[in-house]
């Protein structure tokens, strides 16, 4: 048997306000290609389907049109969990009307000790799922006291362990943040303080665990408990990584191989850095002058609209950073002098590219007056 495990595809989700849609249309297709071509017998996904609770209208539509092509176009089942983004009520509306279909919401914390079994080419599989649940949903679900995330999430770790199938490969779902776990920029916490991270430990012993919740493809305590990661980058943190789904593939005895497959996106995200003239250069024979790009600028002086000049070069620009600006001496706090010559020096370069002309040196007198002026009644003031 093998099977598919992706997770996080956050449907919906705008990058520095741009709508992500299209992007995720894109890598998609690239899914459901991965399975014609790998002979994919089920599909497993971890959570985040949604990037909110009340999806867009548009990102409902596509997830409709994703799941028309995988259970009633290719008949395979997917079994799915909710994440801390999705709204669990909202996703399993018509639930047990779609397991008919092959479709399997798993978002009722009430049933995560009822598994899904799998019957494919001889081989049966129990396939658990924990929805995204914090500890006072599990307190006062099953009236235990738990007191943080790891607690939680071990009782019902151990409870689905007591159900499981003596002979059967078990397989389980969970949404979580598995302790040393590589988190991302776009990852939304769990809860404040840091106390959201679970033990891989208890899962050790299932034959393949199924994660959702950190972007990055990773592992922890052993392959087998493992994040496929989230379908594109959703922030400039993840530039580095290599986005994609996890094949796996098990007989009778348990699991035999596990793959990782990559997703090309229809733009990369890349950072870029450097003096803003050697950036436009580059950007006239950028053949990914399309990328989604942050840009640290290393420029030391003034430069006006620098935005728009870099947009005309790469126009998905994204956000922009100046580095350059800062000095970074002692505690990053700028020496009175040293701004007043940056002030002078910043509204230097704005007149001369506002006007086409340098400041006269009667011009440059009354500016460094005023300036100074401004400085004196600051330190009055401070």
């Amino acid at each position: 048997m093998r099977l598919l495990h992706t997770a996080d595809w956050h449907l919906g989700r705008l990058f520095h306000n741009l709508s992500l849609l299209d992007d995720q249309r894109h890598v998609l297709d690239q899914l459901i290609e991965i399975i014609d071509r790998e002979n994919v017998d089920a599909v497993l996904i971890a959570g985040d389907i949604y990037d909110r609770s009340v999806p867009p209208a548009a990102a409902v539509t596509l997830l409709d049109e994703v799941l028309h092509a995988l259970c009633e176009e290719r008949k395979l089942p997917v079994i799915m969990i909710s994440g801390n983004h999705d709204g669990a009520e909202r996703l399993r509306f018509g639930a047990r009307h779609l397991r008919q279909a092959g479709l399997h919401i798993l978002s009722d914390l009430a049933d995560f000790a009822t598994p899904v079994t799998l019957a494919i080419k001889g081989v049966e599989v129990d396939v658990f799922g924990i929805p995204y649940a914090d500890p006072e949903h599990v307190r006062s679900q099953f009236n235990v006291e738990v007191r943080d995330f790891d607690g939680a999430h071990r009782y019902l770790v151990e409870r689905i362990e007591e159900q499981r199938h003596p002979t059967r490969p078990c397989i389980l779902m969970s949404h979580c943040f598995v302790d040393g776990g590589s988190a991302s920029d776009s990852e939304r916490p769990l809860t404040l303080g840091g106390a959201e991270s679970v033990a891989w430990e208890p899962m050790e012993s299932f034959d393949y665990v199924a994660l959702g919740h950190l972007h990055g493809p990773q592992y922890r305590g052993g392959e087998h408990i493992r994040y496929s990661g989230s379908l594109l980058k959703y922030s400039f943190s993840e530039a580095s990584q290599r986005k994609g789904v996890t094949l796996v593939d098990l007989d009778a005895s348990g699991v035999t191989q596990i793959e990782q497959i990559p997703l090309i996106p229809s733009r990369e995200v890349r950072v870029l850095e450097g003096g803003i003239d050697a950036l436009i250069a580059q950007g006239r024979t950028d053949a990914n002058a399309d990328d989604y790009l942050l840009v640290r600028l290393t420029d030391r002086h003034a430069i006006l609209d620098p935005m728009g000049k870099l947009r005309e070069v790469y126009p998905n620009v994204l956000h922009l950073e100046k580095p350059g600006m800062l000095d970074a001496r002692g505690n990053q706090q700028l020496d009175r002098e040293r701004l007043k010559f940056s002030a002078l020096d910043m509204f230097s370069d704005f007149f001369a590219q506002t006007s086409g002309e340098p400041m006269t040196d009667q011009q440059t007198e009354a500016i460094s007056e005023l300036i100074g002026e401004l400085s004196r009644d600051e330190e009055a003031q401070g």
